[in-house]
C-alpha cells in the first residue's frame, strides 16, 4: 500500500517530485524514491505490508524497458508468481507489487484483467518510444487523480501531490458544487478542480507522447444470466477464501466492526484464520438511538476477539473536521466520515497498518432500504425519486440554494442530475440490477471507497475490503434478484451465509446506517454550532456565485426553530471547507 505520483510528456525539476512527495507523507512512511528519466518520473510513497524487506518501488524491468509504481494489494500474487515460474522467470521475495512488471511483460495490457485485488498502477513503457500507462481496479477501491492534455499527463494518489505537478493555481470546477449536492460527493471521474480527473473503476489511460486515451473499463450493462447454484453456502465458501488470501501478512490485523451484519461476518471469518485480531468500534459522547455498542461487544465476543471503544467526545468536533476534510482530498458529505477518519486515528495509536472492513455488501446484494422502496415505487418518476435519496437533499431542494445565475449556468448545459437519470437509465435484466449497478460503479466508488481510501491512508491504514473482490461482484451480479431483494427482506442470501457467523442479537435487530448523530450534537449553544455558523459565514462558496447568501441563513435559521437541516448544514460545511 503506498501514494504514488509522477508525470510524463514533459519536464519538471527534482524540487516538484518532492512536494508531491511531501504532499502525500503520511500514507507512504516507511519509503519515498522517485525515478526521473528524459520527459518522465514515478515516485512512491511506501506503507510496507506485505514482505517490507523487498517490494521497493519504483520497480524496473531487469532490462530497464519499463518502470511502474503502484498502490494497493494484490491477493493472487502468488499464484502469478507460479505462473510466472512456469515460463522462467523468477521474482525474489514475497512482495505482491513485485510480479506486476514481469507479468506485464507476459500478457501486456491485459495483464490487469488477471489481477485480483484493489490497485492503482502507472506505468512508463520504454520499448517502443515511450508510454505512460495508468490503470485502477475494477471498482476503483483505490484512487488515482491526474490532468491529461496534449503535452503530456500529471498524476498523484491524492489531490495535494498532484497539486504540486501541475503548472498555475487551481479553480474550482464550476460543475463540481452541483455534483457534489447530487451525490453528497464527486462522482468517478471528477474532482473538485477544473481539468483534474479521476480515474473511473476499471479505466486505463494511455499516453503515448502526443495525446491522452482513456480506455473504460470492461462492459457491465449486460449482466449475466441469474445462477441458481449461487446458495449462501457458496457464498460462505467464497468469502471464507476471499479472507483467508487476504489476511496472509504477518502485521495484526484490525476489524471495524459495527456491530451489523456485513463487519460481524468479518470478524469471525479473520478470527478464524488468526489469533491477533482486534475489532474497533466508535461510538459518541452521550445516548443516541445510533448507538450500536451492545451489538458490537456482542458480535466481538461471538468470534473471540477483544474490541476497543473508541468515543468521540462533542467538544473535539469543532477541531477534528477540518483535518478530515482536508483528508478526504474533495467533499464528502456523509457525518460518518468523521467517525472514520477518528477512527482510523485510533487504530494507527495501537499500531495496527491493516483493517478490514464491510463496505461494498450493501450494493452487492442489495442491503439497503431504498432498494425496496425504489422496486415498489410504482411511477414513472422512480429513477428521479431514488437520486432524490441519495442527494444531500432532494433536487428541488438544493436547487433553491443556488444563485440565479449558478440555475441558468447549469440549465443552459447538463446538469449533475440528468447525467445521472442518463447512467440509472441503462438498460439491465432488472430494475434492482440496475440499481445495484449504478451504485457498484458510481455511488460505491465515490462516497464509500474513496473515503476509505483517503482516511485511512491519512493514518497509515491499509483499508481492506472482501465484500468489494472481483470474484464477490461477480458472483453478487449472478445472483438471482429474489435472493438479494425479496419484498421488505433485503441481502437475504448473505444473512444465511453468515448466520451462524453472528451472534443472535445481531441477526434479530433491524439495519441501522454507521452514522455520526450529527442532528443531536449540531444545535444551538453547542460548540459545534457555533463552528459551522462561522464557517458558513465565510464568502467562499457566495464569492464563487455558487450559493445564494440569504438562502444559506435561511437554513440556518430554520434549523435554530426546527432542528430539522442537520445534515444539509453539515453537508454545506464539508463543501465550504473543502474549497481552496
Amino acid at each position: 500500500m503506498c501514494r504514488i505520483y509522477g508525470y510524463f510528456g514533459f519536464d519538471l525539476d527534482a524540487r516538484a517530485m518532492a512536494a508531491a512527495r511531501a504532499a502525500q507523507l503520511a500514507g507512504g512512511p516507511d519509503r519515498q524514491e522517485h525515478v526521473r528519466g528524459d520527459g518522465w518520473a514515478l515516485g512512491c510513497n511506501r506503507l510496507a505490508i506485505q514482505d517490507p524487506a523487498h517490494g521497493r518501488q519504483p520497480f524496473v524491468a531487469a532490462d530497464g524497458s519499463a518502470y511502474a509504481v503502484f498502490n494497493g494489494e494484490i491477493y493472487n500474487f502468488r499464484a502469478i508468481r507460479r505462473e510466472l515460474a512456469a515460463h522462467g522467470v523468477r521474482v525474489e521475495g514475497d512482495s505482491d507489487g513485485s510480479v506486476l512488471l514481469p507479468y506485464y511483460a507476459l500478457h501486456g495490457d491485459r495483464f490487469v484483467e488477471r489481477l485480483e485485488g484493489m490497485y492503482a498502477i502507472a506505468l512508463v513503457d520504454l520499448r517502443h518510444g515511450r508510454r505512460l500507462k495508468l490503470w485502477s481496479d475494477p471498482l476503483a477501491v483505490k484512487s488515482l487523480y491526474y490532468e491529461a492534455g496534449p503535452r503530456g499527463v500529471a498524476f498523484s494518489s491524492e489531490p495535494g501531490g498532484l497539486a504540486a505537478l501541475r503548472t498555475g493555481s487551481p479553480t474550482v470546477d464550476p460543475y463540481a458544487v452541483d455534483r457534489y449536492m447530487n451525490w453528497q460527493c464527486l462522482p468517478p471521474g471528477t474532482s473538485l478542480y477544473s481539468g483534474v480527473a479521476s480515474l473511473r473503476p476499471g479505466e486505463h489511460l494511455v499516453h503515448d507522447g502526443h495525446r491522452p486515451i482513456v480506455r473504460a473499463g470492461a462492459p457491465v450493462a449486460a449482466a449475466p444470466p441469474p445462477d441458481d447454484s449461487r446458495t449462501p453456502e457458496r457464498l460462505g465458501a467464497l468469502l471464507t477464501g476471499e479472507v483467508e488470501r487476504m489476511s496472509q501478512q504477518a502485521a495484526p490485523v484490525a476489524v471495524q466492526l459495527s456491530g451489523g451484519l456485513d463487519s460481524a461476518v468479518l470478524a469471525t471469518l479473520l478470527a478464524a484464520r488468526r489469533g491477533d485480531v482486534t475489532a474497533f468500534h466508535v461510538t459518541h459522547e452521550g445516548e443516541h438511538p445510533s448507538n450500536e455498542v451492545h451489538y458490537a461487544r456482542d458480535a466481538a465476543a461471538h468470534a473471540g476477539i477483544p474490541l476497543e471503544v473508541v468515543e468521540i467526545r462533542e467538544a473535539r468536533l469543532p477541531e477534528l473536521i477540518a483535518p478530515m476534510v482536508a483528508a478526504l482530498g474533495g467533499p464528502n458529505a456523509t457525518p460518518h466520515a468523521l467517525s472514520a477518519y477518528v477512527l482510523f486515528e485510533a487504530i494507527a495509536d495501537r499500531s495496527f497498518r491493516v483493517c478490514f472492513v464491510g463496505d461494498g455488501a450493501d450494493e452487492q446484494f442489495g442491503g439497503y432500504r431504498r432498494y425496496t422502496t425504489a422496486l415498489a415505487h410504482e411511477g414513472e418518476d422512480w429513477r428521479e425519486r431514488y437520486l432524490d435519496r441519495l442527494s444531500l437533499v432532494p433536487r428541488e431542494h438544493y436547487r433553491r440554494l443556488y444563485t440565479p445565475e449558478y440555475r441558468a449556468f447549469l440549465d443552459s448545459g447538463t446538469s449533475s442530475r440528468e447525467r445521472s437519470l442518463e447512467l440509472l437509465g441503462r438498460p439491465g435484466p432488472s430494475r434492482l440490477e440496475r440499481l445495484l449497478t449504478y451504485d457498484r460503479l458510481h455511488k460505491l466508488p465515490g462516497l464509500n471507497l474513496r473515503k476509505l481510501d483517503h482516511l485511512s491512508m491519512a493514518h497509515a491504514i491499509e483499508g481492506r475490503v472482501p465484500y468489494c473482490q472481483p470474484a464477490v461482484t461477480d458472483f453478487a451480479r449472478r445472483t438471482p434478484d429474489a435472493l438479494k431483494v425479496d419484498g421488505h427482506r433485503r441481502k437475504s442470501i448473505l444473512w444465511e451465509a453468515g448466520r451462524a457467523l453472528v451472534p443472535a442479537s445481531v441477526r434479530v435487530r433491524e439495519k441501522q446506517p454507521f452514522t455520526l448523530p450529527v442532528d443531536a450534537f449540531l444545535t444551538p449553544g453547542t460548540r459545534l454550532w457555533e463552528f459551522v455558523t462561522d464557517v458558513l459565514g465565510a464568502p467562499r462558496l457566495r464569492a464563487g456565485g455558487f450559493l445564494d447568501e440569504g438562502a444559506v441563513r435561511g437554513v440556518l435559521a430554520r434549523h435554530a426553530r426546527h432542528r430539522d437541516r442537520a445534515r444539509l448544514l453539515w453537508g454545506l460545511t464539508v463543501l465550504e471547507l473543502s474549497l481552496p
